[in-house]
């Protein structure tokens, strides 16, 4: 495929973690011009808007952009969240995305599910950009401005789609999202995704007593420890064994059928103050509270097809949380 050398005149660079539809809707409106007709320029005959940018986005295009905007290849890679594999996961793709990515719901370039992000206090900024990581289940705050992320207008319940309306309005209502005040995020989920953030970016996993653990297996025991909450059918005992420490955790879901994937960013800050909860002087903020409860390892990671555990976790379910166990309580 051709992409042509010239460089255009006018580049923005990324961001911080800058997701690549973010990088090209800023570019767009940077060259004064559509994001669908920046593409055509950009890539002739590749799909972007049509399909989920962020997770399937070509090394074609990946080198179409560093050509032309005189970004390294590598700095523009890291803009996909193909960069995340062998960090959040051993793969990410459309086909395995583990739960960890929310999904768009792309249908002719609209969005119909609330997979995208926005901190509105970030939109208020003098350039608004999303990063990358408000696309990812475990990832539910803005750390910069201390808030609860939001996933659709407060007015029209309509899916964010920047790429229609700019950052700061509402594709569906016209609304201007950059004026509205978000909930202030819980402390101990801003520590953690402050932290789960840093190994993303390539640091050591350096959480208390699991200091050195691989990253994959950091956020697959997160990702447990989620699901464990969040799940239909056993999730309530776990969530009774949180209780005590720190209240009422709400599930609100945007589809009838409920799962990880569709719930709304407001209930997953939730569901992560309990897996921040659990993680605390590990594994004993685990084996305390669900010990108590008698919420026990069946409870807590149900055996499923498909469904693997990390060892670092299994084995302290073994240890402490399986009936009969001489460690149980």
């Amino acid at each position: 495929m051709r992409t042509g050398v010239s460089r255009w005149h006018i580049r923005p660079s990324p961001l911080p973690r800058e997701s690549v539809s973010s990088w090209l809707i800023r570019i767009a409106a940077a060259k004064g011009t559509k994001h669908h007709s920046l593409m055509k320029e950009l890539a002739p005959g590749l799909e972007f808007w049509t399909r989920d940018g962020d997770l399937v986005a070509s090394p074609e295009l990946v080198r179409a952009l560093a050509v032309k905007t005189g970004t390294p290849l590598e700095r523009c890679r890291r803009t996909t969240l193909g960069a995340y594999e062998g960090v959040l996961a051993e793969s990410i793709s459309g086909a395995n995305q583990s739960f960890m990515v929310v999904p768009l719901g792309v249908r002719h370039r609209i969005r119909k599910a609330h997979g995208q992000a926005f901190c509105p206090h970030c939109l208020a900024d003098d350039t608004p950009y999303l990063p990358l990581t408000w696309r990812l289940r475990l990832f539910p705050a803005c750390t910069k401005h201390a808030a609860v992320l939001m996933d659709a207008c407060p007015d029209c319940d309509a899916p964010y789609q920047p790429h229609r309306s700019g950052f700061r309005h509402c594709d569906g209502c016209g609304l201007d999202l950059s004026a509205l005040s978000a909930s202030i995020a819980a402390p101990s989920v801003l520590v953690l995704q402050a932290h789960n953030e840093a190994v993303l970016d390539g640091r050591a996993v350096a959480w208390p007593h699991l200091h050195g653990i691989h990253p994959i297996a950091f956020f697959a025991i997160q990702l447990a420890l989620f699901r464990a909450i969040a799940a239909k059918r056993w999730g309530k005992r776990v969530r009774e064994a949180l209780h005590p420490s720190i209240g009422e955790i709400d599930l609100d879901y945007r589809t009838a059928n409920p799962s990880i994937r569709s719930m709304t960013v407001s209930a997953a800050h939730g569901v992560m103050r309990g897996v921040s909860r659990l993680l605390r002087g590990w594994p004993f903020g685990l084996v305390g509270p669900c010990g108590e409860a008698r919420a026990w390892a069946s409870w807590i990671v149900p055996e499923e097809p498909g469904v693997q555990t990390p060892f670092a976790l299994r084995h302290v379910l073994d240890t402490y949380l399986r009936p009969g166990s001489s460690n149980a309580r």
